[in-house]
C-alpha cells in the first residue's frame, strides 16, 4: 500500500505498516538493514501522534510548521528507499529455478544472487543510514522544542478572521443582484399550497454563492406568517447545547432573563415543549454534519400546523438528509457585472472604459462567485484606479492579505476534508485554471500516486470514484460532463477553489507549478516532489529553467501544450507519473526503461512515433495510453508487463501473444494484428479479466472475404463494456456472445460500404443496460443503420436505454 500524501498524519501513519511489509519480504537484509527498518517502525509511530496533535491546531506557528515540513519530506525519501528497495536488490538476481530443483541449488542460486548485488546493496545501506539520522535529528527536535499545541496566554490569541455571513446579515435588500427569482423559488418551496406537516428546505451550494443572503431573504419575506420565530448558526466546529440555548433564547424570552442552565437532553426537550402547540420558523445555519442536523432535529416536534425549517449546508449529503433541497446557482454575467460596478465603482455602468478589458478578466476570474466579487471589488474600491492597479491586486490572489476573509471561508471546506480526500484535492492543482479533467485520467493517477488504500471487496478504481462523488457532493468539484448512467465523466474547479488549493499546494510543497518563462524552478532550495509544467504550446516560447537536482526526487511529471522544458527522463529515478497528454513538439524518450517505479504513463495526442523496445523493463507499469499518436506498433516485450492494467493503444497493432497479459482490465486497440494471418478478436477473447474494451475496426483491413468484426461464444466472459469505432457498421454477435456486456457505445464514422453488413446479433446481448450510438447525419446510409440496430435493440432488450447522438448537430 502506498502512503496517502496529503495531510502529514497520513503519511507518517502508512509509512510503518509499510515498513512492516518490507521486513516480511524474503530478502536477504545486510547486517543492520534489518534493525534500521524496525527503528523507523517504532520512531515514526511516535511521531504520529505529534503530527496528529500539530495539524489540529487552526493556526500554528512558524516553528511547528517547519517541523511538519521536515517530517513530510523525511516520509517522501523513506517511502522512495523502500519502493526502490526490491527493485535494486534483485537487479542482478536470475531466476530462482523450478520448484523441483534442490534446496543445494536453490542455496546456491541465492547466494550468486547476494553476490551480483553487493555494490547496489552498500548503497542502499549507506542510504538508510542517512535516513537514520535525519529521522534522530527530526526527532530530537520535536523533544528539545516541545513542538505540538501550546496553551496560549490570554490576550495573546490572534484575532478571529471576519466571518463573511455576519456582513450578510445586515446587508441593504436592495442592494443585492441577482436574488429575485432563487427568493421566490425557495419561498414557494416552503410555504407552497400543500401539507401542514413539518417541511425542511434545504440550500446547498459551494462556499461564498450567497446560501446565507437567500436563506436570511427568505426568512425575512415568510416570517410575518409565523408567531414563533428563530435564526441560529450551527458552524464547523458546532457546540449543539450553545445552539439550542441561542434557539430557546429567542422563542422563549423569560429564558435568558431566568438564566437557567441545562444539558443537551433538557434543552432538547424544553425547545419540543415550547414548539409542540405552535407554528414555528426556524433557520439554521452552516449545518456541516448529518450528526450534527440530526440531534438537532429532535427539537422540532410534528404538529401539523404547517412549522418549516430552512437550513444551509455546503454538503450535498446534509441537504439531503433535510428533504426538500435547493441548489444555489453562480451569477449570471450581467449580475455579476452589475454588482462589481456597484461596489467598485459606486454605481451600475460606472466603470471608466480604461479598466473594462481588466475588469473582465477579474470577473471570470471570480466565476460568478457572490463572496469573491464583493471581496475583491470592496478592495479595488479603494485602489488607484489605474489598469496596473487593478491588474495587481484584481488577478494576483496568492500573497494578497486583503483576501484573506474569502481564503478563510474556502479553507473552511478544505479542513473539514478527512486526510485521504485532502491530497486528491490538493492533487487538482496540477491541472491548469479552468481545464476540463477527464475522471478516468484522474482516478488512474490517483491509483498510480498511491492516493486510493485498498479494501476488501472493493477496488481501487471503485473506491477513487467514490472520493470524485464525495468532493462534487461537497461542492468542491464541479462535473461538467456526464457518461450514460449520468456519472462524471469529467471534472472542473471553480477558479476561486482552485486559487485555493493552488497555494495551499504550494505552501505545502505538494505540487510545484511552474510557467514557461519562469527561470528559476523552483525558487529557494526545496526538493520537487510533483511538477506541472504549464507551457503555452508556442513553439517560440521562452523554456523554463529547470535545475535537474530539484526535480530529481520528483513523483510526477505533467507537461501542458508543449514538451519544451521538459526534463530529462534520466535523472528520475523515483517517478512514478509521466503525463505529457496533448503535447505537441519533440519529446525524447530516453532513460524511460530505467524508471523503475513508473506507474502511469500517458502520451496521448503526441507525437511519439516509436516506444522503445525495452518497455518491458517497467515492471510497475500499471496505465500504458499512446492513443491518437503516430505508434504503428508496439513492442514485443509489451507482454512482458504483469501489472499492466490499462493498455490504451488505439490504431497502434498488437503483438501477437496478447492473451497473455492476465492483468489487463482495459484495453483499447485496432482490430488488425501485426500479422495478417492473426485473428486479434479471438486472441482478445482469451483475456479472462478484461472488464472493457474499445475497438477500433476497419473492415477493409481484415483478412478474407467476409469483411466481418465476429464476437463468438465463450469469448471474455468478464467484459462489461464494449465500445466499437467503426470504420462502416459491420459487426456480428453470436449467441452466447458477451454475457455481461452492459454497455455497448457504436460510433459509425462512415455510412454502410460494399463491404460491411451492419450490425447485427444485439439481441443475443443478454445483459445490456445502455447502448449510446453516434453517427454523422450526413453520410449517406447512416441514419437507416443507426435505427435499424435501434429498432432490434428496444425490441430485444425493452429496458435498456438507447441513446442517438447526431454529431453534426
Amino acid at each position: 500500500m502506498e502512503i496517502a500524501v496529503g495531510a502529514v498524519s497520513g503519511m507518517v501513519d502508512a509509512l510503518p505498516g509499510k515498513l512492516g511489509e518490507l521486513l516480511q519480504q524474503e530478502y536477504a537484509l545486510l547486517s543492520g538493514v534489518r534493525g534500521d527498518v524496525t527503528f523507523f517502525q517504532a520512531e515514526l509511530s511516535t511521531m504520529h501522534a505529534a503530527v496528529l496533535r500539530s495539524e489540529a491546531l487552526d493556526d500554528p506557528d512558524v516553528q511547528t510548521k517547519n517541523w511538519i515540513g521536515q517530517v513530510r519530506e523525511l516520509a517522501y525519501d523513506i517511502e522512495d528507499w523502500v519502493d526502490l528497495f526490491a527493485h535494486r536488490v534483485d537487479a542482478g538476481s536470475h531466476d530462482a529455478g523450478p520448484a523441483t530443483s534442490s534446496r543445494f541449488s536453490r542455496w546456491f542460486r541465492r547466494g550468486i544472487d547476494r553476490l551480483t548485488t553487493i555494490p547496489d546493496r552498500h548503497v542502499i545501506a549507506t542510504e538508510l543510514q542517512e535516513l537514520r539520522q535525519r529521522v534522530v535529528e527530526v526527532s530530537e527536535q520535536r523533544k528539545r522544542y516541545s513542538l505540538g499545541p501550546q496553551v496560549i496566554p490570554a490576550g495573546s490569541r490572534h484575532t478571529a478572521a471576519l466571518d463573511p455571513r455576519i456582513i450578510s446579515l445586515y446587508t441593504d435588500s436592495a442592494s443585492l443582484v441577482g436574488l429575485d427569482v432563487p427568493r421566490g423559488e425557495v419561498a414557494e418551496m416552503l410555504t407552497g399550497a400543500g401539507s401542514d406537516r413539518l417541511k425542511v428546505v434545504s440550500i446547498v451550494g459551494m462556499a461564498g454563492s450567497g446560501k446565507t443572503t437567500l436563506a436570511r431573504e427568505v426568512y425575512g419575506l415568510v416570517g410575518a406568517g409565523f408567531k414563533c420565530r428563530a435564526s441560529v448558526s450551527a458552524g464547523r466546529s458546532s457546540d449543539i447545547a450553545k445552539v439550542l440555548t441561542d434557539m430557546l433564547s429567542q422563542v422563549d424570552s423569560g429564558y435568558r432573563r431566568r438564566g437557567d442552565t441545562a444539558d443537551l437532553t433538557q434543552l432538547i426537550g424544553r425547545l419540543r415543549e415550547h414548539f409542540k402547540d405552535k407554528r414555528y420558523l426556524v433557520m439554521i445555519d452552516d449545518l456541516w454534519s448529518i450528526q450534527i442536523w440530526g440531534t438537532i432535529k429532535c427539537c422540532f416536534p410534528e404538529n401539523n400546523l404547517g412549522s418549516r425549517i430552512i437550513t444551509t449546508t455546503r454538503i450535498e449529503a446534509v441537504a439531503k438528509d433535510g428533504g426538500h433541497v435547493y441548489r444555489t446557482h453562480l451569477l449570471e454575467e450581467a449580475d455579476a457585472e452589475t454588482l462589481f460596478s456597484r461596489i467598485t465603482f459606486g454605481s451600475v455602468g460606472g466603470c471608466p472604459p480604461h479598466l473594462k478589458d481588466v475588469s473582465a478578466q477579474i470577473l471570470r476570474k471570480c466565476g460568478g462567485l457572490p463572496l469573491a466579487i464583493v471581496t475583491v471589488g470592496a478592495m479595488l474600491a479603494s485602489k488607484t484606479h489605474t489598469k496596473d492597479e487593478f491588474g495587481r491586486y484584481g488577478l494576483e490572489w496568492q500573497a494578497n492579505s486583503q483576501l484573506e476573509v474569502m481564503k478563510q471561508v474556502i479553507k473552511l471546506s478544505y479542513s473539514d476534508l478527512p486526510a485521504h480526500l485532502k491530497a486528491c484535492l490538493l492533487y487538482l492543482s496540477i491541472f491548469p485554471e479552468n481545464h476540463e479533467i477527464e475522471i478516468t485520467r484522474l482516478v488512474r493517477r490517483w491509483i498510480a500516486e498511491g492516493f486510493i488504500s485498498e479494501h476488501r471487496g472493493t477496488s481501487t478504481e471503485e473506491i477513487a470514484r467514490n472520493y470524485i462523488n464525495d468532493l462534487i457532493g461537497r461542492n468542491l468539484i464541479q462535473p461538467t460532463q456526464l457518461n450514460h448512467d449520468v456519472t462524471p465523466r469529467s471534472c472542473a474547479l471553480h477558479p476561486v477553489i482552485h486559487e485555493f488549493i493552488v497555494c495551499k499546494a504550494m505552501e505545502d510543497n505538494f505540487v510545484a507549478l511552474v510557467h514557461a518563462e519562469q527561470q528559476d524552478v523552483p525558487p529557494g532550495n526545496r526538493t520537487v516532489r510533483r511538477l506541472s509544467l504549464l507551457n503555452s504550446g508556442k513553439s517560440d516560447q521562452a523554456v523554463a529553467q529547470i535545475d535537474g537536482t530539484k526535480v530529481s526526487r520528483a513523483r510526477s511529471i505533467t507537461v501542458f501544450a508543449h514538451t519544451c522544458g521538459t526534463p530529462r527522463l534520466n535523472e528520475l529515478s523515483v517517478l512514478r507519473v509521466l503525463d505529457l497528454e496533448g503535447c505537441e513538439g519533440p519529446l525524447c524518450l530516453d532513460g524511460l526503461c530505467k524508471l523503475l517505479l513508473l506507474r502511469y504513463l500517458n502520451l496521448k495526442g503526441t507525437d511519439i512515433s516509436q516506444l522503445p523496445a525495452q518497455i518491458g523493463d517497467l515492471k510497475c507499469l500499471e496505465t500504458l495510453d499512446v492513443r491518437t499518436t503516430k505508434v504503428k506498433e508496439l513492442p514485443l516485450s509489451i507482454l512482458s508487463l504483469e501489472n499492466l492494467t490499462h493498455l490504451l493503444t488505439g490504431n497502434a497493432k498488437l503483438p501477437t501473444g496478447i492473451s497473455k497479459m492476465k492483468s489487463v482490465l482495459t484495453l483499447s486497440c485496432s482490430n488488425v494484428g501485426k500479422s495478417a494471418t492473426v485473428n486479434i478478436i479471438q486472441e482478445i477473447g482469451e483475456m479472462a479479466s478484461l472488464r472493457e474494451l474499445e475497438l477500433f475496426c476497419d473492415v477493409t483491413q481484415m483478412p478474407g472475404d467476409k469483411k466481418q468484426v465476429v464476437f463468438q461464444c465463450g469469448g471474455l466472459r468478464s467484459l462489461k463494456k464494449l465500445s466499437i469505432r467503426c470504420s462502416s457498421p459491420s459487426v456480428a454477435f453470436v449467441a452466447g456472445a458477451l454475457p455481461k456486456v452492459e454497455v455497448l457505445e457504436l460510433k459509425f464514422e462512415k455510412g454502410p460500404s460494399k463491404e460491411s453488413s451492419g450490425v447485427s446479433g444485439i439481441e443475443h446481448l443478454s445483459s445490456l443496460k445502455h447502448m449510446p450510438i453516434e453517427f454523422s447525419q450526413h453520410v449517406a446510409g447512416a441514419a437507416a443503420a443507426v435505427a435499424a440496430v435501434r429498432n432490434v435493440a428496444e425490441i430485444a432488450h425493452p429496458n435498456c436505454q438507447v441513446i442517438t447522438v447526431n454529431v453534426d448537430q
